[in-house]
């Protein structure tokens, strides 16, 4: 077997000494064919995060690819500007330091169906949202047949970034990306350059909310605010092609219509006209 890796993992961690070690865990135990890497960029948190990450990378030195900051970055940044550019394998795929992969054939059945369908450039799964105690908070059911999307889609749709396995296709990511609200939005966005996504319906993760999340931490209006912000950066970016900025107007003045419409009917005008100049 080829000692380069087939595919790379990107994660991405800040304070989760409570939780990466249950990822980290859920990633390592993945059984595949073929070899994979795990890129880890440890954002200079204040907690055990470092330390516990340092002992994986001993115990697993060919698997585990660990970048620690001096400093701290942000999100964004730690995954343009390093874990994605250090990913050598022909697929990428990510799952934050927080969140947890739990069907041990997830990259398998995913690495497969992309090596048997070229037209897609991602493929994605269902997950369930557990919170900081692993209590199931939202149940999500497998699909019976995998549900095909073309690259407009993409821009319109959501897609649990944890489950997501693309191709690494993307040679430069533009410096708008590192600015990014909503990393995974504005790394999807470019992918439907590259064709369409498939949800292969399988439930394959765990997705966390809890205080310390960075967008499931957030308060309501400021969650809408992130998405609608993210896509207006990614109108100014010359990576995007006409069609791409056309569907991107379009997803933005829908979320704004629904956004409003949510909160005027909660009563809650004054967020509804934080989402009207946002």
């Amino acid at each position: 077997m080829s000692r380069d890796p087939i595919l790379s993992v990107c994660t991405i961690t800040y304070n989760h000494e409570r939780f990466i070690a249950q990822c980290l865990d859920g990633l390592l135990n993945q059984q595949t064919n073929f070899p994979f890497e795990i890129v880890l960029g440890e954002d200079c948190g204040g907690d055990r995060t470092r330390e516990i990450i340092r002992s994986y990378a001993e115990r697993y030195p060919h698997i585990i690819k660990p970048i620690y900051h001096e400093r701290n970055v942000g999100a964004s940044p730690n995954l343009f500007q390093y874990c994605l550019p250090a990913a050598r394998g022909k697929y990428i795929a990510i799952c934050d330091g927080d969140d947890y992969w739990t069907d041990p054939l997830k990259l398998q059945r995913q690495v497969d169906f992309l090596n048997d369908h070229p037209e897609c450039v991602m493929s994605f799964h269902r997950v369930k949202q557990v919170d900081q105690d692993d209590r199931i908070t939202q149940q999500q059911e497998p699909a019976a047949q995998v549900k095909m999307y073309d690259w407009q889609d993409i821009l319109h749709i959501s897609i649990p970034t944890l489950s997501v396995v693309f191709r690494n296709c993307i040679e430069c990511y533009p410096e708008e990306s590192y600015r990014a609200k909503s990393g995974d939005t504005f790394l999807f966005g470019m992918l439907s350059q590259f064709g369409g996504a498939a949800d292969q319906g399988f439930v394959g993760a765990h997705y966390r909310v809890h205080a310390g999340g960075t967008y499931s931490g957030k308060s309501q209006v400021e969650q809408y605010r992130q998405t609608i912000h993210t896509r207006k950066l990614m109108k100014q970016s010359a990576f995007f092609n006409r069609a791409q900025l056309e569907e991107l107007t379009r997803e933005i003045d829908r979320r704004k219509k629904r956004y409003m419409k949510h909160f005027i009917k909660k009563g809650e005008f004054s967020n509804c006209l934080k989402i009207l100049f946002t």
